[in-house]
């Protein structure tokens, strides 16, 4: 549990994990086209990740994404050579992970240079209203599909909120991860796990609104109301936990594993103290599926990892350097 005394386990979301089938369509967008740089490649051996993601007797080929170097907000691919599942984009009322979000400079010639290069989006820019107390907060974004079932949300904020990647370089058009969304059944638990008397994170504000604009945005039903709560740690990336008074549609927990999934399958999460997160995941709910091991790869350098599940099923990584 956290307090004034001791601070937070975590500071915000180090990386998504990426399944992807080749890296070579994924660099050609995030890197030549959004500005991503390779920070690190290589494998994490076999016994570290069959221990923790069971994934059998072969290394597995790596690769960690960084935005203007930033230690945090990151992209790691992982190449699947046996996917669970194919790859499909997951819809916003689809349970468990949804969109990877980033800031863009300049939205709308975000749409079209992207575009043009052969990234055609499935939602244009579009701004909605979020009430938030007695204000109403303004959003403009749209959704670009990327390779593998990944959805990737271009956001143009009306208040920037801190990023590494703009605080290193102010001209670059697109930030790292600014946050990363889960649609959940059971959104108080995941509030807890992850908030103030969890793992530390800061919930910013926990809505339920309903607009026209978003409804367009997210594919939803007319009128549908969704709760939005907004956690955030010292750094990128953020998390928003979303659920919606709607049926939801395809489950997708059981097929968003790192490193047998493809597309948006898990969450790197570095922490101060592995030993006390973990108490932590078990006293809110959560669940350690796998470690704590030791490891030395591209990903986490030299440290301690464990993999956990949130109590909606979300699968994090957790890990701590040694160093």
């Amino acid at each position: 549990m956290t307090d004034d005394h001791q601070q937070p386990l975590i500071e915000g979301i180090t990386a998504a994990i990426i399944g992807v089938i080749e890296f070579a369509p994924h660099l050609k967008l995030f890197t030549d086209r959004l500005g991503y740089e390779v920070a690190a490649e290589g494998t994490v051996p076999a016994a570290v990740a069959d221990a923790l993601w069971g994934t059998g007797p072969a290394d597995l080929e790596v690769v960690a994404l960084a935005a203007a170097g930033s230690g945090t907000g990151r992209i790691h691919l992982v190449r699947v050579p046996e996917p669970i599942a194919p790859a499909e984009f997951p819809h916003n009322l689809d349970v468990g992970l949804v969109g990877i979000d980033m800031y863009a400079r300049d939205i709308e010639t975000a749409h079209t240079a992207l575009g043009e290069a052969g990234y055609p989006w499935t939602v244009a820019p579009t701004t909605y209203g979020v009430a938030v107390g007695e204000r109403e907060v303004e959003v403009t974004q749209g959704i670009c599909p990327a390779p593998d079932g990944t959805v990737v949300v271009f956001v143009q904020p009306a208040a920037v909120r801190g990023t590494e990647a703009w605080d290193a370089d102010p001209d670059r058009p697109y930030t790292e991860l600014t946050s990363v969304v889960c649609h959940v059944p059971d959104p108080d638990a995941e509030v807890s796990f992850w908030g103030p008397e969890g793992l530390g994170m800061d919930v910013w504000y926990d809505v339920t609104f309903s607009s026209p604009g978003f409804d367009e945005v997210a594919g939803l039903p007319d009128g549908t109301r969704m709760r939005l709560a907004f956690l955030a740690g010292a750094k990128t990336a953020r998390i928003e936990v979303t659920s919606a008074d709607t049926e939801h549609r395809v489950d997708r927990r059981a097929t968003q594993r790192p490193a047998r999934s493809l597309g948006h399958s898990g969450w790197s999460v570095r922490t101060r103290d592995l030993s006390a997160a973990l108490e932590s995941v078990r006293r809110t709910g959560g669940q350690v599926l796998a470690g704590p091991v030791e490891t030395d790869d591209p990903w986490h350098g030299p440290a301690t990892v464990a993999s956990v599940d949130t109590p909606n099923g979300v699968s994090v990584t957790l890990w701590q350097p040694r160093d």
